[in-house]
């Protein structure tokens, strides 16, 4: 949801005041059985593991929705779950589509009234009561949100030659704008050497395309082009789907990535999460 809101400044000065704010992997926390087998063969042998018996991780995996791709939450100090809201579900539910308030208002009504004590998403006692509801159908009527890109930069050098981005991707349904650029500056490998993107793509039913490029190409809207045009990809990657992207290269350069959703149709889901880890090794 953040990623959608974060062009307000009174929503982004709310949040300064008020919040630690932080993404948190669902996969790393292990959300499905399958994806617990596989943490545990991957940190068999390492010395560091995300430690999901910490208050804060139990504190998150209460506050899951099911198929919920991203999910908000509002945690006290203490770790008391104090909000908490799927994100496809408020974006779908009906909620305010007379545009009395405007998402990123909406938001930062959440953050208040999670502040207040009236537990948003919990409670029927706050204006979010309507997310406590089974229904599941879609308004057939067009969305007033409208995200903007999100502009997402990672810098890399020797000393930090890894990084991780988590983000969402969005069908063009949800808003003009429809990719996720992030800008990755590698320009401190004077000599070059091997970028790696490993990718990973959330649960929710919305595959994701991944375009790389060099930083002077603007991203191509026609699907064709951006194949095209892109230096190496990693095309309809599918949910809780992984990918790589490998690049050598031999100087030091500034690359583009672009994350788009992949042309499913009859989809339900209109946001999925994506993880990527960047990193370069030397030449």
């Amino acid at each position: 949801m953040r990623a959608g809101v974060l062009a307000n400044e009174r929503v982004i000065q709310f949040l300064n005041e008020n919040f630690i704010n932080t993404w948190v992997s669902n996969f790393e926390l292990g959300r499905k059985p399958s994806v617990r087998e596989y943490l545990a063969k991957r940190y068999a042998h390492e010395s560091k593991s995300f430690d999901t018996t910490h208050p804060l991780a139990q504190a998150i995996k209460s506050g899951w929705h099911e198929r919920s791709p991203v999910d908000c939450f509002v945690i006290s100090p203490d770790f008391e779950l104090k909000g908490k809201l799927a994100l496809n579900k408020y974006l779908y539910s009906g909620h305010d589509w007379d545009g009395s308030r405007t998402r990123a208002e909406n938001y930062r009504l959440f953050l208040i009234e999670a502040l207040e004590g009236k537990y948003p998403g919990f409670s029927a006692d706050n204006s979010f009561a309507y997310l406590l509801g089974e229904e599941e159908n879609i308004p057939e009527q067009e969305s007033p949100f409208r995200p903007f890109l999100t502009g997402l930069e990672v810098v890399l050098n020797p000393m930090q030659p890894m990084l991780e981005v988590l983000d969402v991707i969005r069908t063009l349904e949800v808003g003009y704008q429809e990719s996720t650029i992030v800008t990755i500056d590698a320009t401190a490998f004077e000599k070059g050497g091997i970028l790696t993107i490993d990718i990973r793509v959330g649960s929710a039913e919305l595959a994701g395309s991944f375009y790389f490029y060099d930083s002077d190409i603007e991203f191509p809207t026609e699907r064709g082009q951006r194949y095209d045009t892109s230096i190496a990809n990693a095309t309809d990657v599918p949910p809780n789907g992984t990918a790589q992207i490998t690049y050598p290269f031999y100087r030091g350069q500034v690359f583009k990535l672009a994350i788009a959703s992949s042309e499913l149709m009859e989809k339900k889901e209109h946001v999925n999460a994506f993880q990527a880890r960047i990193s370069v090794a030397e030449s």
